[in-house]
């Protein structure tokens, strides 16, 4: 409800308005009523003002009349003669004529003499006039409480000369007087008494019931200090006033908090009127001033979702002020993003450095066409060039790259899409098919031409090529075919192949070889076979090399070849040889538990040799099964001490320092062998078996062999042939002095289980091959 922005506005302008409404209307009300409780006590003090002068006039009253009774001489003798009748008559004519509510006369000891009220005695007079006198001098002017009633008392001295006697007047302070005073102030009035057995109500204007539940409820009055106080559940505003000194009586005047508090509530409603006047035109202002803000913004938001969409409109809302300026930032944010989306097209399309396609721009437009079009597809791929920018270097590389790309445009015939896939690779897309004729032509046109450090530059282009029918391949089967044609092409002389039918399935089996092995591994699908070295000289085996198979769940056997060429491309040779190495050793220390003495041979890749934690590991390893370093022999190939002669002769002198015997293997097939045969920290060298299969038929191989064995014995080296099939090839052999033998004649790999059976049969039965020899 409170999410959009108008309803935002309205609550908080409203919210905003009540809050400074009713902060003013309560400040106001609380000030309007503090004035009004402060008019009532001001009220309550001029009534208390009026009593008190009252009360002082009538003091006056009854001063003159009582001096002037004093001062009469025939009062005086009769006071002297003690006249009783005499007496109580001048008491009742001078009272009644100043109506008087109490006449009397007192000794000077304050005995009471005579009184006009039956109802006073000695006892209650003489303790009261002792009391008012000791506080005085003079004239006696008291408000004295007199059985159970209360009178204001004026007493003056009789003299004739010395003071004879003391003679009073009083008037009651009863309910006419509260009556009186009632009428002048308009305010109720309550005399009563305050004591600790609580207050005693003597006379009160108040109606009786509001007596019974007002003054009972009271507080001590001495402790109002005679200020105005709140009383009975703030139904009243009163001020009390001490009449005698005793603190004893005490005038209540009553101020009805009702009366004062009448125009409070009159403002209070007018208050309350103007604040819902107020709010509901705050109301209707904030929802004005909310849909004036709003509504531009709202067509703004609709502007930016359209351009959000990519939707091109001109529905931009006229405003002013910051909404305009809003306004015209939208649009010249949709110019903006139109430019950066046509050149994020672009880039998205396009190579940075040569400008032509991309893959992704060369994929779609591929899918469109394979569907229904003729297609053919030339993948071109520069010879060397990773030599051409090391020599050169890297800017003259780029430069070359945007020469070949300005010559893919120029072709003829003029291809329908070009594109950079990535490095120095080039794809070029047709709409018809091409014979190797036209590709050759084609190529001619790449070679020359380049100019790179103002130098001329001629270059070497591997093309793959793929014509595709309408509907046969996807997209991304025709680029990996395609691929698969270029790899084909760099091992071709011309440079230039087609996919031919079967190259995809080849490389898909690649793939799951390579996928595959790690998990191979580590589920022990593979397994090593060993074949047997015989001794020539001692007619007896004691070697064998270690040979890794597997057998694939979906391929079936996998030559050992196939999977380690591509476990080296790969990376992972070197699980392929920790594996081979765990399983040798604990095969070793197997068979030398059962007491056979056995050395086994594990060949090596060119990885592997550049490894400096390899004869490390060969050693921790030997000492974890405590094997001796003799039972394990290690096979190299010359062209994996090719990769980094420095390097392997390093690791290889280390390993032969270990006590492991080392072999050349596939001696004769490399490059460079005689060269670095001398420097090599080799045992043995195990000749080819492309020289041994045909020896006792092909007399060139015979010599190579011959000669070989001449150079390797020289050198302190043993001779290895492997590869024998026949009788008439080991004759051969032990003609040319070789050492030891290894192929199918003596016997094929063998599992582990199986090699311990030959090695015993062999050793029973060995004189028969070789009196098989003799006897042929």
């Amino acid at each position: 409800m409170f999410d959009s922005l108008r309803s935002r506005l309205i609550v908080s302008l409203v919210s905003l308005l009540t809050i400074l409404a009713l902060a003013s209307g309560l400040a106001t009300l609380n000030t309007m009523k503090k004035d009004s409780e402060q008019q009532a006590r001001q009220v309550l003090r001029v009534a208390a003002n009026v009593f008190l002068q009252a009360l002082e006039n009538r003091a006056s009253q009854l001063t003159n009349s009582v001096s002037i009774l004093a001062s009469d001489f025939g009062f005086r003798r009769a006071v002297a003669t003690v006249e009783q009748e005499t007496i109580l008559s001048v008491l009742e004519n001078h009272g009644g004529r100043v109506h008087a509510d109490l006449v009397l006369l007192l000794s000077p000891s304050g005995d009471l003499l005579a009184s006009t009220s039956s109802d006073l005695n000695n006892h209650n007079v003489k303790p009261l006039f002792l009391q008012s006198k000791s506080n005085q001098s003079g004239t006696v002017n008291d408000i004295l409480v007199l059985a159970g009633s209360s009178y204001q008392l004026v007493l003056v001295p009789v003299k004739a000369p010395q003071t004879i006697a003391w003679v009073g007047m009083g008037f009651s302070l009863n309910k006419q007087l509260a009556e009186q005073i009632k009428g002048i102030t308009d305010l109720d009035i309550s005399f009563t008494t305050n004591s600790d057995k609580g207050n005693q109500t003597l006379h009160s204007t108040l109606d009786s019931k509001t007596q019974q539940s007002l003054l009972p409820l009271l507080p001590s009055l001495v402790d109002t200090r005679q200020q105005p106080f709140s009383s009975n559940e703030d139904r009243f505003l009163s001020l009390a006033l001490a009449l005698d000194q005793q603190q004893l009586l005490w005038a209540v005047l009553h101020y009805p908090s009702s009366r004062w508090q009448e125009s409070y509530q009159q403002i209070r409603q007018q208050l309350l009127v103007i604040f819902g006047l107020s709010l509901t035109l705050a109301l209707l202002l904030a929802f004005v001033i909310a849909r004036s803000i709003t509504q531009p913004l709202r067509l703004l938001s609709h502007f930016a979702s359209q351009i959000g969409q990519g939707v091109n409109t001109k529905d931009l809302p006229a405003a002013k002020g910051e909404i305009g300026l809003l306004g015209n930032t939208l649009q010249k944010m949709q110019l903006d993003i139109r430019s950066r989306e046509a050149e994020l097209l672009y880039q998205a399309e396009h190579d940075s450095l040569t400008a032509l396609k991309n893959r992704g721009a060369a994929e779609r437009k591929l899918a469109e066409l394979l569907p229904s079009e003729n297609v053919g597809l030339l993948l071109l791929n520069i010879k060397n060039f990773r030599h051409i920018n090391d020599a050169l270097g890297f800017a003259n590389g780029d430069s070359l790259l945007q020469q070949m790309a300005q010559r893919l445009h120029q072709l003829q015939p003029a291809p329908l899409l070009a594109a950079r896939l990535g490095g120095d690779e080039f794809l070029l897309l047709y709409t018809q098919h091409f014979t190797e004729e036209q590709l050759e032509q084609f190529i001619r046109q790449l070679h020359t031409g380049y100019l790179l450090a103002d130098s001329p530059l001629s270059l070497k282009v591997s093309v793959g090529a793929y014509n595709i029918a309408p509907g046969s391949v996807h997209a991304n089967d025709a680029i990996r075919r395609l691929d698969i044609a270029l790899s084909h092409a760099k091992q071709q002389p011309g440079l230039l192949a087609f996919y031919q039918q079967g190259q995809d399935e080849s490389h898909q089996r690649e793939l799951t070889i390579l996928r595959d092995l790690p998990a191979a591994l580590q589920q022990n699908q593979l397994f090593v076979v060993y074949q047997p070295k015989v001794d020539l000289a001692q007619r007896s085996c004691s070697s064998a090399e270690a040979l890794i198979r597997w057998i694939h769940p979906e391929l079936g056997f996998v030559p050992p070849d196939e999977f380690i060429k591509l476990a080296e491309h790969s990376g992972n040779i070197a699980l392929v040889t920790e594996w081979m190495l765990n399983t040798v050793v604990a095969q070793l220390a197997l068979w030398y538990q059962q007491g056979k003495k056995i050395t086994v041979a594990v060949n090596l890749s060119a990885h592997d040799l550049t490894n400096p934690q390899l004869p490390a590991y060969i050693a921790a390893l030997l000492k974890v099964h405590n094997l001796p370093p003799a039972v394990l022999a290690l096979e190299v190939t010359e062209g994996a001490v090719m990769q980094d002669p420095k390097r392997v002769i390093q690791i290889l002198s280390q390993l032969r320092d270990m006590g492991i015997e080392l072999a050349i293997d596939d001696f004769g097939t490399g490059q460079s062998s005689l060269a670095y045969l001398k420097q090599l920290p080799v045992h043995e060298v195990k000749i080819d078996r492309a020289f041994i299969k045909d020896i006792e038929h092909n007399q060139d191989d015979a010599l190579i062999v011959s000669a070989t064995s001449q150079l390797a014995h020289s050198l302190g080296l043993k001779v290895t042939a492997e590869g024998l099939e026949n009788l008439a090839g080991l004759a051969k052999l032990q003609q040319y002095q070789c050492d030891k033998i290894q192929g199918y004649f003596f016997s094929k790999p063998l599992t582990a289980e199986h090699f311990s059976e030959w090695l015993q049969h062999f050793g029973q039965h060995s004189q028969q091959w070789f009196e098989q020899e003799v006897s042929e």
